[in-house]
């Protein structure tokens, strides 16, 4: 019976692993494994946003987008499809101020793999709305913020020299 444990035992740690193998064998060549389920997931979310009914389904799930990405390694989130960074960049027109805010914090969050998404950047830069009030559950630090300090903050991480004049003024 002791025998048996320490197989059991042995087998339950080394399965991870072995998921780990078999799912790299079963990504393309060149392709890491992470990346494929990553770019899905990513892709889930956005598609959450667009068929969100509701203007605050649409901003709690564009919220979720950027805390996704956020968690992620660099190099987890590196190399995204560009159908899916242009599927980002579409939600950029959002009539919502703070649904183009975390969305404009995602592509930020991708750093200059986002870079393609820049012409799209500037288009909702000039959409700039005043400050809204906060929504419920939010704390007050988000009092007065804009999806442009989202905007500009992106193109810092994104492509500093391509940062517009406009977001110089922000601190």
């Amino acid at each position: 019976m002791l025998r048996f444990l320490e197989t059991f035992t042995v087998l339950r740690l080394l399965l991870p692993a072995l998921a780990l193998a078999a799912a790299t064998l079963a990504a393309p060549q060149g392709a890491p494994a992470a990346q494929l389920s990553i770019g899905a997931e990513v892709a889930n979310r956005i598609a959450s946003i667009e068929k969100a009914s509701t203007t605050d389904a649409r901003i709690e799930s564009a919220a979720h987008l950027a805390e996704y990405i956020a968690s992620r390694g660099p190099v987890e989130i590196s190399n995204l499809d560009p159908p899916i960074i242009d599927g980002m960049a579409q939600l950029l027109t959002d009539n919502d101020d703070w649904v183009r805010f975390y969305v404009a914090a995602a592509l930020g969050f991708l750093g200059p793999s986002a870079r393609r998404a820049i012409p799209a950047l500037e288009r909702a830069l000039e959409r700039t709305e005043p400050p809204k009030d906060i929504l419920p559950g939010q704390t007050r630090m988000f009092s007065g913020i804009t999806s442009a300090q989202a905007i500009c903050a992106a193109f810092a991480k994104i492509d500093l020299t391509r940062t517009p004049d406009t977001c110089r003024r922000y601190p």
